[in-house]
């Protein structure tokens, strides 16, 4: 009885490359902006609160 020798293979998968680091930069930019949102509305508040 003779066995049959199977050869494995192996497919990498080629990433895409366009696009592929930078993906995740909107949070930096909507941090940054509910920063200045948060920041505008207090100071609106605490002049609401010291003017007669």
């Amino acid at each position: 009885m003779k066995t049959a020798k199977s050869t494995i293979i192996i497919k990498k998968k080629e990433r895409n490359k366009i696009g592929h680091y930078h993906t995740d930069s909107w949070k930096i930019a909507y941090a940054d902006f509910m920063t200045i949102y948060d920041g505008f509305f207090l100071v609106m508040w605490i002049l609401s609160i010291s003017s007669p």
